[in-house]
């Protein structure tokens, strides 16, 4: 932390910024990166938008910012993949045009490395204000991890790693948002747990009149049942905004994998596990009519081929329909005339001598 508030700290004054920590929720399995609050309202758009992400090395990842998630979604993954993210690596985002970002990495495991050239952003050396030298210091974000992960036998014997809540809580008694609000701040005390999530995990506990992670192994860390509970939202979410295409099917197994581990951990996601089995129905089924689609598109083909053929056709036919018609007429033009003739020709005959 103390190297990316360096980097940031010698970053353009024109350019706004922020450090954000990776945390377990933010890597591969994470569908979305949460912006802060008071840094997305003030600087970017108020409205979906596209926004790059440029590496140190001038790579540039398109994301998709989402305004009322106030984070970036549809690209988030793909660059935290590509970057090997892990969880505790600290990100520095320099806001370099309205919807770019230009993006520092700093390795949590790696102290001595770091994505950014110091150099380039013409850093001086760590001051040691105290005579101290830096390396085997503990700085105090990592004392307070230090302290959070030490195992601290609880009052009734259990380890502190527990969830901590009341197994027999009965969502009865949960009257309200604000009632599961205070359950998930006593699980989200080194989480980032944003306000729509909270909404949307009270909604989706509503539908299964239960608290979701109730049933999870007690053994559990805070950190990791938070970790569980935010991707169980952020799968439902993205349930909720999947279209009828077949990029979805790879999305789908990953969800179900997902929920079928939190499921043995004892998280009640059955419910969501029997959706994207169904959508993975209709998915693979799509697949496997492939060839009907082809069929389908031979036929339709063929159909404007026969359409063209019988345009031809009535325009031939047309036209021998103006010959038959000016024969007609011809035709009864000729009796006429000849009617006119064997009328005369009678009454010559038989006129009186």
């Amino acid at each position: 932390m103390s190297i990316a508030e360096e980097i940031q700290a010698n970053l353009p004054v024109k350019h706004p910024s922020f450090v954000k920590r990776m945390l377990q929720s933010h890597v591969v399995r994470g569908f979305w990166l949460g912006l802060p609050k008071d840094f997305s309202e003030k600087h970017l758009p108020k409205r979906e938008a596209g926004i790059v992400l440029e590496d140190e090395n001038g790579e540039q990842h398109h994301t998709t910012y989402l305004e009322y998630k106030q984070g970036l979604s549809a690209g988030w993954r793909g660059f935290a993949i590509c970057h090997g993210l892990k969880v505790g690596d600290v990100m520095v985002f320099e806001l370099v045009k309205s919807t770019k970002f230009k993006v520092y990495i700093v390795r949590a495991n790696e102290f001595a490395t770091t994505d950014v050239n110091l150099n380039l952003l013409k850093l001086d050396a760590r001051k040691k204000g105290k005579g101290e030298s830096s390396e085997g210091v503990i700085s105090d974000d990592d004392a307070k991890i230090a302290t959070h992960n030490r195992e601290v036998p609880a009052s009734d014997g259990s380890s502190a790693y527990g969830i901590g809540l009341d197994s027999d809580i009965d969502f009865d008694d949960v009257t309200s948002f604000d009632n599961v609000n205070v359950i998930l701040d006593s699980l989200a005390a080194d989480c980032e747990f944003h306000d729509h999530l909270r909404w949307s995990y009270y909604e989706l506990c509503l539908t299964q009149r239960s608290l979701l992670h109730k049933n999870l192994l007690k053994q559990l860390h805070p950190t990791l049942v938070m970790g569980v509970i935010m991707d169980t939202v952020s799968i439902a979410e993205g349930i909720r905004a999947c279209k009828a295409q077949s990029s979805f099917h790879e999305d789908f197994l990953v969800w179900k994998k997902t929920l079928e581990s939190f499921e043995l951990l004892g998280m009640n996601v059955a419910f969501l596990l029997k959706r994207v089995n169904a959508l993975l129905g209709l998915t693979t089924r799509s697949r496997e009519s492939s060839e009907w689609q082809q069929k389908y598109k031979e036929l339709k083909l063929e159909r404007a081929c026969a359409g063209k053929k019988m345009k031809i056709l009535e325009l031939q036919l047309s036209s021998v329909k103006d010959v038959l018609l000016k024969v007609d007429a011809e035709m009864e033009e000729l009796e006429s005339s000849l009617m006119k003739s064997n009328k005369a020709l009678q009454e010559l005959a038989s006129a009186p001598w």
